[in-house]
Formats: C-alpha cells, sequence, structure tokens
C-alpha cells in the first residue's frame, strides 16, 4: 500500500514538473560542462528548464538581447555592444567609443544598427565591422525599425530618417512634434506612431503621411490585417482600446477613422499581432487572444499571474510577445509562457529575475541575461517554424514592396524618344541626388525596371537598333543601384543573365553591390558563369565588376554567405584565362577581406 501511495506521489510530482519546468539563476554558475556545444548539438536538444549554457559576460548587461541569423547582440554598461553565436561564441566586440543607447535593431542578415549618446548612428556588420555611420545630431529615444527591403527608418526627437541597408538616403522628414510611442512596423511595410500633441502618425515606406487626432496618448499599437482594411489597435492605460481604420482609396486627409473597440479586463504592457489577430498580455499576467472585429478569442494564465504562484503587477518594459505560425510567446523579466493559437497553454518556464527582458530567437531559443552577468540560453521551443527559410539567415521579411512594372510611363510610346529619356534620367537623378526620392520611389523604380529591361518582352528586339542604348541603360541601372532596395535584386540577376552586352553585366554587378545585401546569395550564381570552360564573355572590368560586387555582400552580410563569396573569388584568382595583373587585384580583394575576419568561422 505505502508502495502504491509512494509511486502515485513519485508520478504526479514528476508529470507536475515536466508540465511546468522551473529552474533558478543561482543554481548555476560557471560553465556548463566540458562538452562542447555545437549548432547541431543545440537543435538536436531536448527542451528542458536547465539552460544549454551559460556564459560570463564581464559587464552589466542594459539591453534585451537583439537576436537574428543565429546570433544575439547586447549593450553594456561598459559602453560597448558584444555579440555572441548561438553556441556562445564571442562574435564580435564592438567600441563605438561613446555611451550606447539600449536601442538595436537587427537586419535579416544581421547587421546591428545602434546610436551612441552623441547621435551617430552606425550599421555594424556580423563579423563587428562598421559598414556606415550617420550622425543624426542626438540619440534615439526609440529602437530603429528594419522594413521589409532592408530599408531603416530611424526615430529621433520629431524625425524620422529613411535609409537603404547601405546607408544611402531615401527621405527624412519632421513630424513637427516629439515621438512618444515607439514606431511599429505595420501590415503595409510602413511605420505607425503617436507624437506628443496626441497625434497618431502612419507613414508608409516611400513617405506618405497620415494623421489623426486621440484624445490621450496610447500605451501600445499594433497592427492588423484583415481582407477588407488595414487597421491599428490602441491600447491605454485602464485597459480601454481604440482602433484606427486605414482606407487607401478615401482622399488625403481622411484615410484614417477612429473606431470604438471593446476594452481589456486589465492593464495592457505588452502585444504582438499576426494577420487579423492579436495577443496581449495584461498586468495581471493574462493573455488575451483578440480578433481584428474586437471578439476576444480565448484567455490563458501565464508564469506571472497569480494563479501560477507570480506577482500578478507585470509593468511596460517587463514583458514583450512574440506572435508567429508556431503560436503566442509571453516572455518577461521572471518566465515564459507559449500558447498554441488555439489557446492550449504548451509550457511555463520560471527563473530569477532577470537582469533585461529575454528574448526567443527563431529557432526557438530563450537568451536570459542574468542580474549576475551571465547569459544563459534556454531550448525553450522544440517545434520549428514552417514559414519558407533564407539559405543564410534564417526567416525573409512578412512582406515585399512589389517595386516594379507597371510605372505611369508604361504606355506612353514618347517615353523611348531620346529627349524624353533625357529628361526622365535627370528627373530621377535629381531626386536620388536629393536623398528625398520618398513618394516617387515606386514609380521610379518601375520606370527604370521598364527601360532597362525593355528587351525582354519585345519579340522584333534588335542588338543593332536597341530602343534604349546600352550606354542609356548603364546610366539607368547605376541609378537603380543607388535607390538600394533589395527588392530590385531579382530583377538584376534576370539582366545580368540574359543580356549579352558586358557593360550592361558590369553595371548590374556593380548596382547589386551598391545595394550590398542578397540574403539567398542567387547574385553568386549568375556569377558563375566566369568558370564555365564555355564562357564567351572573357571580358577583365565585368570580372572586376563581379569581383567588387562579390566583396561588398560578403562585407555587409559577413558569413555565411561570405564563406561562399570568399570560395567564388579564389576561383576567379586562378581563372587561366584571366590576365595575371587581374588575378592579383582578386587576391588583394581577398587578402582585405580575410584581415577584416570576413571569413571568420561561426561555431
Amino acid at each position: 500500500m505505502k508502495t502504491n501511495l509512494f509511486r502515485t506521489i513519485f508520478t504526479g510530482f514528476f508529470i507536475l514538473f515536466s508540465l511546468f519546468p522551473v529552474f533558478l539563476f543561482a543554481q548555476t554558475q560557471g560553465n556548463t560542462g566540458t562538452q562542447k556545444i555545437t549548432a547541431a548539438s543545440i537543435f538536436a536538444a531536448n527542451v528542458t528548464a536547465s539552460p544549454i549554457w551559460n556564459l560570463d559576460l564581464v559587464d552589466t548587461p542594459i539591453s534585451q538581447p537583439f537576436l537574428q541569423a543565429e546570433s544575439a547582440v547586447l549593450a553594456y554598461s561598459t559602453d560597448r555592444i558584444k555579440s555572441f553565436y548561438m553556441t556562445g561564441t564571442q562574435l564580435w566586440n564592438f567600441d563605438p567609443e561613446d555611451q550606447v543607447t539600449n536601442f538595436i535593431a537587427r537586419s535579416v542578415e544581421g547587421a546591428a544598427y545602434m546610436c551612441d549618446a552623441s547621435g551617430n548612428f552606425r550599421a555594424v556588420n556580423r563579423v563587428g565591422r562598421e559598414l556606415w555611420r550617420l550622425n543624426l545630431g542626438m540619440p534615439i529615444s526609440f529602437p530603429p525599425v528594419v522594413g521589409w527591403d532592408g530599408r531603416i527608418f530611424i526615430p529621433v526627437g520629431s524625425q524620422i530618417y529613411c535609409r537603404t541597408a547601405s546607408g544611402l538616403s531615401l527621405w527624412n522628414m519632421d513630424l513637427g512634434r516629439r515621438i512618444t510611442v515607439a514606431p511599429i512596423l505595420d501590415s503595409s511595410g510602413g511605420i505607425a506612431t503617436v507624437l506628443e500633441n496626441r497625434e497618431f502618425v502612419k507613414i508608409s515606406a516611400f513617405s506618405t503621411i497620415d494623421r489623426i487626432a486621440l484624445n490621450r496618448q496610447p500605451l501600445l499599437i499594433v497592427s492588423v490585417k484583415s481582407d477588407s482594411e488595414d487597421s491599428y489597435v490602441l491600447f491605454y492605460s485602464a485597459g480601454e482600446t481604440e482602433k484606427i481604420t486605414y482606407n487607401e482609396n478615401a482622399a488625403s486627409g481622411s484615410r484614417l477613422a477612429r473606431r470604438s473597440f471593446p476594452s481589456l479586463p486589465a492593464l495592457p504592457v505588452a502585444v504582438a499581432g499576426r494577420e487579423d489577430r492579436f495577443a496581449v498580455t495584461m498586468r495581471d499576467g493574462r493573455v488575451q487572444s483578440v480578433n481584428v472585429t474586437g471578439q476576444t478569442l480565448w484567455t490563458g494564465n501565464t508564469h506571472a499571474s497569480a494563479a501560477e504562484k507570480g506577482a500578478a503587477n507585470l509593468e511596460p518594459g517587463q514583458v514583450y510577445m512574440v506572435y508567429d505560425e508556431r503560436g503566442i510567446y509571453s516572455i518577461s523579466t521572471r518566465g515564459a509562457t507559449g500558447f498554441a493559437a488555439d489557446g492550449r497553454r504548451r509550457f511555463i518556464l520560471k527563473f530569477e529575475e532577470a537582469a533585461t527582458i529575454p528574448a526567443l530567437s527563431d529557432e526557438g531559443l530563450l537568451y536570459v541575461p542574468g542580474k549576475n552577468n551571465y547569459l544563459y540560453l534556454y531550448k525553450l521551443d522544440s517545434r520549428p517554424r514552417t514559414a519558407p527559410r533564407y539559405r543564410y539567415y534564417g526567416y525573409p521579411p512578412e512582406g515585399k514592396y512589389e517595386l516594379g512594372p507597371p510605372s505611369p510611363w508604361a504606355t506612353d510610346g514618347r517615353r523611348f524618344n531620346e529627349d524624353e529619356q533625357n529628361r526622365m534620367l535627370a528627373l530621377i537623378e535629381r531626386a536620388v541626388n536629393s536623398g528625398q526620392i520618398g513618394e516617387r520611389e515606386p514609380a521610379y523604380t518601375a520606370y527604370l525596371h521598364e527601360m532597362i529591361g525593355f528587351f525582354l518582352n519585345d519579340p522584333g528586339y534588335s542588338r543593332f537598333r536597341p530602343r534604349v542604348t546600352p550606354v542609356r541603360r548603364v546610366q539607368l541601372i547605376r541609378l537603380l543601384g543607388r535607390i538600394g532596395s533589395r527588392d530590385t535584386i531579382p530583377f538584376l540577376w534576370h539582366i545580368f543573365d540574359r543580356d549579352e552586352e558586358p557593360s550592361i553585366k558590369a553595371a548590374c554587378a556593380e548596382a547589386i553591390g551598391r545595394i550590398g545585401v542578397d540574403p539567398t546569395g542567387r547574385t553568386f550564381v549568375s556569377y558563375n558563369f566566369f568558370l564555365a570552360p564555355s564562357n564567351i564573355h572573357r571580358d577583365t572590368q565585368l570580372l572586376m565588376s563581379a569581383t567588387a560586387s562579390i566583396a561588398a555582400l560578403c562585407r555587409f552580410s559577413g558569413p555565411p554567405l561570405a564563406y561562399d563569396g570568399i570560395l567564388l573569388l579564389r576561383l576567379f584568382s586562378n581563372l587561366t584565362w584571366a590576365p595575371s595583373n587581374i588575378k592579383s587585384q582578386i587576391r588583394n580583394e581577398l587578402d582585405a577581406l580575410y584581415r577584416e575576419g570576413i571569413d571568420k568561422v561561426l561555431e
């Protein structure tokens, strides 16, 4: 009888701790053992309440870990920025030579965007090399926002700066009043925020702006999207909410409208949205799932709720949320809770209070900065993401800007007249040079696509009497590269592959290098033609343009894309048909990449 009772109690405790794993930092100090941690072992690891590894950071972290490309970036009280691979290996240690803000953003490729107290805004690549900087005159007060094609929205004071991934200016604007709510990326790839005069502002990726006055300041904003409209839900301090709808077809000045929306039962502290739904964590530790019409779908208790013996007193800045195809995660400085989309609670993890908010990666890994200056890595979720994955850098953004034809001039037969081409070239060049292409970007980009690729759908095309000359097309391709959207890179591959003119190919390579980003690595496939025995384009200038393009992509993205880029350059340096001086230049480019650590192995 006593044996059966013992077995019952033991089984009950086993089930309890399996479903609700709890781990205290005080129980783990120093290294987790002598066994080497590898990326493969992390992916193969089971979900447990114990960390996979813990790492002495030496310095005190002051920022949430910012995750991308299987690595983490943190800001420290010593005014340094450090990055770690998911195995715990330090990738780089960057000194901005001034006090740093704790607002960092990361691109798909793993570049980090940061700002210091003097207002120097920097892009730093995956091996800790500064790519470019911009002096804003004052430090940012909210995190930058990375757009779908890699463009960066930088909020500072009352202004928004929009730069390409490689630092080229697309536009900037002064909103008139100071920004008071952290800008969010909305369902159209633009941003939304609120100003100190209680004005809600929606800004498109191309600088189109819509405003509407509010009665008071909201705490949080979430973007939701249905088949019929894009909208935003605003959350206020007593649990009240409000919906802002956007009608793209309405007249300017009336595209935004306020709508009533059901209140929450408690103060909201964090929110995340996906398609036509959002989930909000409330101060009492509960999570509520709501659809775009305001219907509550379910409510669940997290580790922070009174029902789970939590403190039930979460504050803004102590919690953040993730909502993707795997489910909904509420993560605070004291634990993490995961829910399926239908509300089933999947797990709870508790730990001693962290120094900053932990962060959850696409790989299901939770990075927790401890108050003891240790960084802990937990395997929080073994459920894989189902979204399509880039070959090198994880998961792509949720959308594309679809920059391409038709342009407003698509049916205008005069566009091929030389005088008209001169006029349009000067018009676009002035806009690009001004750094304020803004609202004209979609139309001008579409025009450039149509004129550069005019021959693609022309069965009567003649290389001897082209409607747009090679010299003109080179000028247009260079302009397209200066606009700098990652979304145009597939078009440039296509022209590079299809056009037989070496100067056109070289211009495409130059433009890709200027844009600077290609997370798929597809560009290298196009450049492989140099290695083919049947290659008839043994043009040394074209070879050098491709070399410079590969080096630029390697510098921006770093490993692992750089591994393939460096291998391709090594093959270029041994081409039998290339003159010795050209081979020497290629080897010099390779040596420069080695000196910069671009070939650094991630382990």
